[in-house]
């Protein structure tokens, strides 16, 4: 908790008011807060038994270590989601490993794991998989794919604030497929 709680200051002052890793401005990271984090990190890894606060600890002291987010060691925290779904095999900590294999080999291989999640035989029943399926897409510009998790998406919520943020992803993905259209008419002349 005291890894996470000394980025609060990076998270409040986010001017792009999106709080994650990749947008924070680092230097407003709490550096005593982040030695007294590791601290008790070294001593906690002193008994026999990995939990999943280690390995949540340990994801922290790595983000917590880089100069920046391109310099994280994202392998080694690969390696410990692979550990923690070894304890905790839910969707949301493979969801997250799946962002990591998407920083480290990119959305292709992302979109592979998450499709290799196992969601008792039912993929398209999961808001989080077909919301990170659409992200994906995104990234790679594959904008009808995209469409197709967000409209899922919102098939399985009845949240207004979140069926917003979807049909706020579908348009923008239309309005990318639109340019795509106009650009490849121009470039057929």
């Amino acid at each position: 908790m005291i890894l996470r709680t000394s980025r609060l200051r990076a998270i409040i002052n986010n001017i792009a008011k999106n709080p994650d890793l990749k947008n924070q401005n680092r230097t407003l990271w709490d550096r005593r807060m982040i030695e007294e984090g590791l601290t008790y990190l070294k001593k906690s890894a002193g008994g026999r038994n990995v939990t999943e606060y280690h390995l949540r600890a340990g994801i922290c002291a790595c983000h917590s270590l880089a100069k920046d987010y391109i310099s994280t060691d994202w392998k080694k925290i690969l390696s410990l989601y692979d550990q923690y779904l070894e304890i905790n095999n839910s969707l949301e900590i493979a969801l997250e490993r799946a962002q990591v294999i998407s920083d480290i080999e990119g959305p292709k291989a992302a979109i592979d794991a998450v499709l290799r999640i196992d969601t008792e035989g039912n993929p398209d029943k999961s808001k989080e998989l077909n919301s990170t399926l659409a992200e994906l897409h995104i990234k790679l510009h594959e904008y009808e794919e995209a469409i197709e998790r967000l409209s899922k998406c919102l098939e399985l919520t009845n949240r207004d604030k979140e069926k917003s943020i979807f049909l706020n992803k579908v348009e923008l993905c239309r309005r990318q497929l639109e340019l795509t259209k106009k650009y490849k008419l121009v470039l057929s002349f």
